[in-house]
């Protein structure tokens, strides 16, 4: 009578296979980690560039209502004739526009047409997320959530 002896297979296969599984499904996780992260970031920088632009045309918008009521806002507008040394007035906000300042800028030319004398505004607004010393634009900031947007108007009255 002859004995068989069994061979043994190869063992360690499903090893090899299982330690690729597990490495193919960590760099899958790492990926939509990243993607998931990166999505998050732009969505929220996005909607802070929104408010910046709303808080920037609420500036100008504010500025207009203040020359065509002829306010003290007009009188200080009226005297900054030099468009590089403007009138300035700073605005604050409440609920989501909350963290964002508008700076409100305005300068003022006396024109003439015809028999007519026309005063022209121009009118600035910067919003911003991150003012230095309470204005907009912040030149200095190295924050990587800085948004800063800006808005400009001419009226003639």
């Amino acid at each position: 009578m002859r004995k068989y002896i069994a061979r043994r297979g190869q063992q360690g296969f499903l090893v090899i296979a299982a330690v690729f599984l597990v490495v193919v499904i960590a760099g899958l996780l790492v990926y939509l980690t990243t993607v998931s992260s990166s999505s998050q970031a732009a969505s929220a920088a996005d909607a802070n560039s929104a408010r910046a632009y709303q808080a920037a045309r609420a500036g100008v918008e504010w500025g207009a209502y203040q020359i065509l009521k002829a306010g003290a806002f007009k009188t200080s507008c009226d005297s900054a004739t030099d468009p590089l040394v403007p009138a300035k007035f700073d605005l604050t906000f409440g609920s989501t526009l909350a963290p964002f300042t508008a700076t409100v800028r305005c300068s003022s030319a006396s024109l003439t047409e015809g028999a007519t004398s026309v005063i022209s505004y121009r009118i600035e607004s910067n919003g911003c997320n991150e003012p230095t010393s309470g204005s907009c634009p912040n030149a200095a900031t190295v924050s990587s959530t800085y948004v800063e947007r800006e808005v400009r108007l001419t009226i003639a009255n």
